[in-house]
């Protein structure tokens, strides 16, 4: 139920973002160039070079919490590794010990 409401959260807000851009750019017909220090960009419209910031943003974001996430997910390996292997040291004292006392038990 809750993955619904979510998905119907994230689709309002989608079309809203949807509609605010086509009024954007209904509203913002004029053409620019962006002039760089050695560069000149073709004349496009406003909306179409903030659309394309907006994705070069989302893309960067993307690529940056992928990196975190990819090192958090090695540490996460790691650490299950050395808890498994912790584990299985504290087995073999537990069983070293349970025999040493049936051992003297039956002396």
């Amino acid at each position: 139920m809750l993955k619904w409401l979510y998905r119907i959260i994230g689709a309002v807000i989608l079309f809203t973002l949807l509609v605010i851009g086509v009024f954007f750019a209904v509203r913002n017909p004029q053409l620019i160039r962006l002039d760089f220090v050695v560069w000149q960009s073709p004349e496009f419209s406003i909306a179409l070079y903030l659309i394309l910031a907006f994705a070069l943003g989302a893309i960067v974001a993307l690529v940056a919490s992928s990196v975190v996430i990819l090192r958090s997910d090695r540490n996460v390996r790691l650490l299950k590794k050395r808890l498994a292997k912790t584990q299985t040291e504290l087995d073999d004292i537990r069983k070293d010990s349970i025999t040493k006392d049936l051992d003297v038990s039956e002396e």
